[in-house]
């Protein structure tokens, strides 16, 4: 199912989200960032978004041109880990 918005476009949307992702890498909080990385992960597990969808609007936020095995290879050295990372600090909280 879409993601549906209603106050702004896909393309607002994505800015907001990477804007959000890059301010958390920069205040270095760690929780923040991987849970946006998780977030939208998901979102692309559950259809709402393809990974084009998620890679063009990255490559648009960071002045990128990655192509599809560049972007594989972010997400499987970047994203992936990011996403492990909140998982595990969830894990911890149950403790």
């Amino acid at each position: 199912m879409a993601l549906s918005l209603n106050y702004q476009t896909a393309a607002e949307f994505a800015a907001r989200f990477w804007a959000r992702l890059r301010d958390a890498y920069a205040r270095g909080d760690k929780f923040e960032f991987s849970r946006l990385i998780w977030w939208i992960w998901n979102r692309i597990q559950l259809g709402d978004f393809t990974s084009d969808q998620v890679r063009i609007s990255f490559n648009a936020a960071y002045g990128r041109s990655l192509n599809t095995a560049q972007w594989n290879s972010l997400v499987t050295s970047r994203f992936l880990p990011a996403k492990d990372r909140y998982l595990a600090m969830l894990a911890e909280t149950d403790l």
